[in-house]
C-alpha cells in the first residue's frame, strides 16, 4: 500500500511538470502574437455599388453596425489623368489614384455616398477600405464599373424621321413627325418649334406603356405630333436625342441638334363617281397572270383564263389591289365565257394592308348559278332605295365551277364609288 500511495504522488507531480511547461509554452507564444499591438478590424462597407458617368462615377455603400467608423480610403486601378493637367475647379487633383473620405457616423445603418470626378473613359476597379480614428482598417470592399466619355459621345446619333408633314385643316395647324427606330439605350427627344401664339415650346417626348399588352415594356411611338405649328417662311423644328448608356447611370448624352424642315400635307382627292377604282392597279390570280382584268378592256382582246390544273378543285379567284382602303359600292365583273357553266359567284373585301393565309376577308355579295355576261353588284340599303359605301383596299372575286373541263373566261372586274343608283 505505502509503495502505490508513492508511485500515485509521482505521476502526478510529473503531470502538473508537463501542464506547467505548456503553459510557459502557449503564453509565450500569445505575447509573440501580440508583439506590435493588438489586430483590430473594422466592419467593411456593405453593398457596394458603382453608377457610370461621363468621366466620372459615383459609389455607393452602407455602414451596417461598426459606431467606430470615421473615414473611409478609394483605390482604383489606374490614374485618372496625367499628373500636372490644369486643376478644374471643384474637382479632384489631376494624377490621383485614390481619395480620403472623412464621415460622420449616425445612430443607425449610414449609407455614403461620394463622386469621384476625373476619370478616363474605360473600366475601373474600385477598393474600400474604411478606418477608425485609431486607424485601424476594415477588410477590403470591391466593385468593377464603366466610365463613358467623348467615344461613347461620337458613337450616339440622333433618331431618324421621315420628312414631317404640315396638316392645315379647320383652323388647325398640326405637324405629324414619323419616326424610324431608335436605338435602346436612347431615352428621350427633345423638340423646340414655334406655336401659332409666337411662344418657343420645348416638347419631351418618351417611351410609352405597350398600347397591344403592358408586361411587354416600354416602346417608341413611330409618329408624334406638335400641336398648333406655327408655319412661317423659313419655320423649322429642332430636336435632339438623350441616351442613358447604362439604365443606372447617373449622367444623360445628348447628340447635337438638327434642324428639320416640313412638306404640307396633300389629302388625296377623292375620286369621282365614273372613275374605275381598279383599273391599271395590281392583280394577284389563283393562276396565271391578271394584269389583263385592269387593263381598261372589256372585249375578249384581252382575258384572264385559269389554268386547267387549277380548275381541278372546281374554285378559281382574283382580287385586285386598290392601293389603299377606299370607300366603294359597285363591282363590275365581265364573264365573257361559258358563264353557264358558273355555279356561284361572290364579292369579297378587306381593309387589311396586306393579304395573308390567315386574312379575314368580308363578304359583300354572293350569286347562285350562272352570273350575266357583264354581272354588276350594287351595295345599297334593305329597300334598294339608297346607296350604302364599304371600305376596302382588296377586292376579291372567288368563283366556283362545275367541273374541271369548265374553260371561263373574264375580261375585265371594275370598281366603282357612285353617287347615286
Amino acid at each position: 500500500m505505502y509503495i502505490k500511495s508513492i508511485i500515485r504522488n509521482f505521476l502526478f507531480l510529473l503531470l502538473a511538470g508537463v501542464c506547467f511547461t505548456s503553459c510557459e509554452k502557449m503564453d509565450a507564444t500569445y505575447k509573440d502574437f501580440l508583439n506590435g499591438g493588438e489586430i483590430v478590424y473594422n466592419g467593411k462597407p456593405e453593398l457596394l455599388q458603382v453608377f457610370s458617368g461621363n468621366k466620372r462615377v459615383k459609389l455607393k455603400w452602407y455602414i451596417v453596425s461598426d459606431p467606430k467608423i470615421t473615414s473611409a480610403k478609394i483605390y482604383w486601378n489606374n490614374p485618372a489623368h496625367i499628373e500636372g493637367e490644369p486643376v478644374i475647379p471643384g474637382q479632384r487633383p489631376a494624377g490621383r489614384d485614390s481619395v480620403v473620405l472623412a464621415i460622420q457616423r449616425g445612430s443607425g445603418t449610414d449609407s455614403v455616398q461620394t463622386f469621384i470626378d476625373r476619370l478616363k473613359e474605360g473600366i475601373y476597379t474600385f477598393s474600400v477600405f474604411m478606418y477608425d480614428d485609431k486607424g485601424h482598417s476594415s477588410v477590403k470592399s470591391e466593385v468593377i464599373g464603366d466610365v463613358y466619355g467623348d467615344n461613347y459621345q461620337a458613337s450616339i446619333t440622333n433618331r431618324p424621321l421621315d420628312m414631317p408633314q404640315l396638316n392645315i385643316l379647320n383652323g388647325k395647324s398640326d405637324l405629324y413627325i414619323p419616326w424610324y427606330g431608335v436605338a435602346q439605350q436612347a431615352v428621350r427627344i427633345d423638340l423646340i418649334y414655334t406655336n401659332t401664339a409666337g411662344q418657343v415650346k420645348t416638347v419631351q417626348k418618351k417611351k410609352i406603356p405597350n398600347p397591344a399588352d403592358a408586361r411587354r415594356g416600354m416602346i417608341w411611338l413611330d409618329r408624334d405630333t406638335l400641336f398648333n405649328f406655327k408655319d412661317a417662311p423659313g419655320a423649322k423644328v429642332r430636336y435632339r436625342t438623350a441616351y442613358l448608356p447604362e439604365e443606372t447611370a447617373i449622367d444623360t448624352f445628348f447628340t447635337a441638334y438638327t434642324d428639320i424642315g416640313y412638306k404640307y400635307y396633300v389629302p388625296p382627292t377623292p375620286p369621282s363617281k365614273d372613275e374605275n377604282l381598279a383599273l391599271k392597279k395590281k392583280v394577284t390570280t389563283s393562276s396565271g397572270t391578271g394584269t389583263t382584268l385592269t387593263d381598261g378592256d372589256r372585249t375578249n382582246a384581252t382575258v384572264w383564263q385559269p389554268s386547267s390544273s387549277e380548275r381541278a378543285d372546281l374554285n378559281v379567284w382574283f382580287y385586285v389591289d386598290l392601293g389603299s382602303a377606299v370607300d366603294f359600292n359597285t363591282v363590275q365583273t365581265y364573264f365573257i365565257k361559258d358563264p353557264g357553266k358558273i355555279t356561284y359567284y361572290e364579292v369579297l373585301y378587306t381593309e387589311a394592308a396586306t393579304i395573308a393565309t390567315d386574312t379575314k376577308w368580308k363578304r359583300a355579295y354572293i350569286k347562285f348559278g350562272a352570273p350575266e355576261t357583264e354581272d354588276i353588284f350594287v351595295s345599297t340599303n334593305a329597300d334598294n332605295t339608297a346607296l350604302v359605301n364599304l371600305k376596302g383596299r382588296f377586292i376579291k372575286i372567288n368563283i366556283g365551277l362545275r367541273d374541271e373541263a369548265t374553260n371561263i373566261n373574264v375580261s375585265e372586274i371594275e370598281v366603282y364609288k357612285k353617287d347615286k343608283l
